[in-house]
């Protein structure tokens, strides 16, 4: 072989070495990203923590530290349905939080909350349940689904909900910053609850049905540090939005009995009770048993990932059916596109939402098929109306 020749092969080869890694690291295809456009709905809000609507196209929001839900009608008119009921407790991260509507709230008119609860010497985070009246201009109490979720400071007390098939309802809740309880199934912090929507007993398929604890009974998964939301798939699978420790924000696509790893236990002399620390991963595999693996995390920093919600409108294009993930400290809207059996594909941050609007909260997708966010800065929030062209 000529000298020029082996040179250009050696070049070559080079070339080659050097492109494969980067060929691996990239999305097997790429997927078409559409133009965003960003309206604001709703204004003058304190924390607005989650959204929902309802049949006739009125959207419920609550505020955490106001402990106010308002209602704003398809015409554009806001009225508050409720501030400050009785008993109702915020402080820290723990106030009025998620709010979702009953399955049947075209019949009974109810729709249910999550929210800090305080009276005498009980201090909780719980799920109640409410009917609007006909005018949609105020709620009344209706019961009490599950109560007894841990509280302490309000560090850790966030609450997520959403609906499943029939009458079932998960509930994603916190550790309350308690070391012992995401790995103790006795309590509901750190959990993902499956209930019956109108009765808040557990329901009969989950994995402890015949333990004698009914916090137990009601636990379909275990092991989280402080879930912020649920969501689910066109599929019917649920997949949860947890917030990491130091790093490590997580998307896990839920399992009935999976445990996801958090035991942030003093493993040593001199620990803190409560060990956030580097020997206490989000996913612990050294614990008994199997845990499972998270879909998607952030790394070795935490962007504070919060609501999310699949998109599924044809405007998003190749990112029909994507998972939008709203996040606070990060001030960005991320987009994490799935195969269907759960690995992750692509991300997306789009620039319209990366640090525009500061802090999100809730991502929710509209009947309108537009996808809805809250701000979370602390005066003067917003709800924003975000659609894909």
């Amino acid at each position: 072989m000529k000298r020029s020749s082996l040179a250009a092969s050696t070049i070559v080869a080079a070339t080659v070495a050097l492109v494969l890694p980067l060929l691996a690291a990239a999305p097997a295809t790429a997927a078409a990203r559409p133009e965003l456009r960003v309206t604001v709905v709703q204004s003058g809000l304190q924390h607005p923590w989650d959204l929902a609507f309802l049949p006739d196209g009125s959207m419920l929001v609550t505020e955490r530290d106001r402990k106010r839900l308002t209602l704003r009608t398809p015409s554009g008119r806001t009225r508050t349905i409720f501030t400050a009921p009785r008993s109702m407790w915020s402080g820290g991260e723990t106030g009025l939080m998620a709010v979702e509507p009953a399955r049947d709230f075209a019949s009974t008119r109810e729709f249910m909350t999550c929210h800090g609860y305080r009276t005498g010497g009980v201090q909780d985070v719980r799920v109640v349940r409410w009917r609007l009246n006909r005018a949609a201009t105020s709620a009344t109490y209706v019961r009490t689904l599950v109560s007894g979720l841990p509280s302490t400071s309000g560090r850790h007390g966030g609450c997520a909900l959403v609906t499943g098939s029939g009458q079932q309802l998960y509930i994603g809740t916190g550790d309350a910053a308690v070391g012992r309880n995401p790995q103790r199934l006795t309590s509901g912090g750190g959990k993902v609850l499956r209930v019956d929507a109108r009765t808040g007993r557990a329901v009969r398929s989950n994995p402890f049905i015949r333990s004698s604890s009914r916090m137990k009974q009601r636990v379909f998964t275990y092991g989280h540090r402080n879930v912020q939301g649920l969501a689910r798939r066109g599929d019917g699978t649920i997949w949860s939005v947890e917030q990491g420790s130091y790093r490590d924000d997580e998307v896990n696509r839920l399992s009935k009995k999976g445990d996801y790893g958090w035991n942030p236990v003093p493993r040593a002399a001199g620990d803190a009770a409560y060990n956030e620390g580097v020997d206490s991963p989000m996913t612990d595999h050294r614990l008994r048993g199997g845990q499972r693996s998270a879909r998607w995390r952030s790394g070795a920093t935490t962007i504070a990932t919060s609501g999310g919600t699949f998109v599924t409108a044809s405007g998003w294009r190749g990112w029909k059916g994507a998972l939008a993930v709203a996040t606070l400290k990060d001030e960005s809207l991320r987009l994490l596109r799935f195969s269907r059996s759960g690995s992750l594909r692509e991300t997306w941050t789009p620039a319209a939402l990366d640090g525009t609007y500061g802090r999100l909260r809730a991502a929710v997708q509209g009947p309108d098929g537009a996808l809805y966010l809250t701000t979370s800065n602390g005066s003067d929030d917003k709800v924003l109306r975000v659609t894909a062209r």
